[in-house]
């Protein structure tokens, strides 16, 4: 069973601890999906692999620590109010290990990893509210922030553990510099804001890039690629760290 979000009174429950047990040591990743932008995606494949996780990866040998997925279970809506409305009190409230948003690249057949996010390129593109994100709106929601966040992952580590853990060799996946001059690049930067304005070195946040899924199979497929994801974020977190620049080690051996 997934996690319960009450957005009335942005408060979490956990089924998982109920259906699995108490954990004495648990990975809380949080995980968002998008909702339609375009009359072509009115199904976008973020959501579709999003809300179909599963609530817990179990430990294994190889993963001794079990990952509590905790999905906000509405499509977000392609709106930069929106995202700006939600994100801050979902993180606080949730009070995620690693955030991980998911988002379509229409134009792409690959899965993507992204290394950063851009300050204020969003003034021309139009989100569903008819709004764009202008520099005066930029500069009165992020301040005096770098232009340019870039995640705390190491993304090469990363990439590396992510390939061990996908089950299909074929499965097309890259890293990529930036999420792009929309609402995915909105709301990476959103949330690597937040740790940024508490002057943390942390700063455990991925956005995910997928392609236009059409069929079940491609579903089964790119939920199969995130789940391998998760595990390497993970895995990376613990290992390499996710301090801005990527200096300091996480606590398990290399």
């Amino acid at each position: 069973m997934a996690q319960i979000y009450d957005h009335s009174n942005i408060r979490i429950a956990t089924r998982a601890k109920e259906e699995h047990g108490s954990f004495d040591t648990v990975t809380t990743v949080l995980v968002t999906g998008y909702g339609p932008f375009l009359q072509e995606h009115e199904d976008n494949s973020s959501w579709r692999i999003a809300s179909t996780l599963p609530s817990i990866l179990p430990a294994t040998r190889d993963h001794p620590i079990p990952i509590r997925i905790v999905v906000y279970p509405w499509p977000i809506r392609v709106s930069y109010q929106a995202v700006l409305d939600l994100v801050p009190s979902l993180v606080e409230k949730v009070n995620p290990d690693i955030i991980l948003h998911i988002g379509l690249a229409s134009g792409r057949n690959f899965y993507a990893i992204e290394h950063g996010a851009h300050k204020s390129i969003y003034g021309t593109h139009i989100d569903v509210d008819g709004q764009g994100f202008p520099q005066e709106r930029s500069d009165e929601a992020f301040g005096d922030l770098p232009s340019i966040l870039e995640t705390g992952f190491d993304v090469h580590d990363l990439y590396r553990r992510w390939k061990a853990e996908i089950p299909d060799a074929n499965a097309d996946i890259r890293t990529s510099p930036d999420a792009g001059n929309f609402l995915c690049g909105f709301i990476y930067y959103t949330s690597m804001s937040l740790f940024a304005k508490m002057k943390r070195a942390e700063r455990p946040v991925m956005f995910f890039h997928v392609p236009y899924l059409s069929t079940e199979e491609q579903v089964d497929e790119g939920r199969e690629v995130t789940k391998g994801l998760i595990r390497a974020l993970d895995e990376s977190r613990a290992r390499r760290g996710t301090h801005h620049g990527n200096v300091g080690a996480g606590s398990r051996n290399t």
